[in-house]
C-alpha cells in the first residue's frame, strides 16, 4: 500500500492543528485530511498554526514551502541548530509568508490553550512530548532517534501514546539494496530488531506504532515475519490517516 512521507498534525480542540514536521508529501496528507484544509471564514484561511520539526533532514522541512501562501507569518518551533541548517528555506519563505521562528524547551510549554509540549534532546535531533492540559494525557513523537537516552526512555514509560522511529528492521538493511550505503545507526535511526522492539514491547502506553518507516523495512509486507514479530509485541504499523484520541 502506497505510504507519503511522515508527518503528524495534532489538535486539541479540531480547530487549530499543529504539524511536527512538514513532509514534502504535505499537499496531498492536506488534500485527504479535511480537517486541514482551508476555511473561507477564516482570517487566516487556514486551521494549521505552526509546525514543529525534529530535525532539518529535507524529508521533515520541505514542507514549510508549501504553506508559503498563507496570510501571516508561519509559525515554526526548532532549535537553534535545525533553524540555522534551513536557513535557506528562511530565505526563500521571506518573499512570501514569512517566518516566526518559535524555540523549544525541555521543560512543558503551552502550544495552545489545551496541549503543552516539551522538547527531548537526542543526538541531530529532538523527540516531542505533548500533554493535554486538561486530562494529563500525554502523547510522544519521536521519528528520528539515534539512541536511547534516560530521558527519552522515562518519556516512552509516562506516555499514554507513542509513535516512534521505524525506519529500519535492521541496522545494516540498506547494505542489501546498496553495496556500502549507510548503516541505520549512521544515519541517525536506531534499528527495530536490536534497538527499539524490547523498549515498545514493554511500554504501558495504550497506543505503540512504528512510524516513519523505510520502504525497505519488511514490517511493510503484510505476513512477513517481522512484522508479526512486530504485531505480537502490541505495537502498531503506521499507515496514512491514522488516528489517536487521547
Amino acid at each position: 500500500m502506497p505510504q507519503t512521507q511522515s508527518s503528524v498534525a495534532i489538535s486539541g480542540n479540531d480547530e487549530r492543528w499543529f504539524l511536527v514536521n512538514a513532509s514534502p508529501d504535505l499537499a496531498q496528507q492536506i488534500e485527504r485530511t479535511p480537517g486541514l484544509q482551508p476555511r473561507p471564514n477564516s482570517r487566516r484561511n487556514t486551521p494549521i498554526a505552526g509546525v514543529l520539526l525534529t530535525n532539518a533532514d529535507l524529508d521533515h522541512g520541505l514542507g514549510l514551502l508549501l504553506l508559503r501562501q498563507q496570510e501571516t507569518p508561519l509559525v515554526v518551533y526548532a532549535t537553534d541548530e535545525t533553524r540555522a541548517a534551513l536557513d535557506w528555506i528562511d530565505m526563500v519563505l521571506k518573499r512570501f509568508c514569512g517566518v516566526e521562528w518559535r524555540p523549544v524547551s525541555r521543560d512543558f510549554n503551552s502550544l495552545s490553550k489545551s496541549i503543552a509540549f516539551r522538547a527531548i534532546s537526542l543526538p541531530k535531533s529532538i523527540a516531542l512530548q505533548f500533554r493535554d492540559q486538561s486530562s494529563n494525557a500525554s502523547a510522544l513523537i519521536a521519528p528520528p532517534v539515534g539512541n536511547l537516552s534516560d530521558e527519552l526512555h522515562d518519556a516512552v514509560k509516562t506516555s499514554d501514546a507513542v509513535l516512534f522511529d521505524g525506519t529500519f528492521w535492521k541496522d545494516d538493511e540498506l547494505l542489501a539494496f546498496r553495496p556500502g550505503a549507510a548503516r541505520a545507526r549512521e544515519m541517525n535511526h536506531l534499528p527495530i530488531a536490536d534497538g527499539s522492539l524490547d523498549l515498545l514491547r514493554h511500554s504501558p502506553a495504550h497506543r505503540k506504532i512504528y512510524t516513519h518507516i523505510n520502504n525497505t523495512n519488511p514490517i511493510l509486507m503484510p505476513g512477513s515475519r517481522e512484522r508479526a514479530q512486530v504485531e505480537r509485541a502490541g505495537i502498531e504499523i503506521a499507515c496514512d490517516g491514522i488516528e489517536i484520541a487521547l
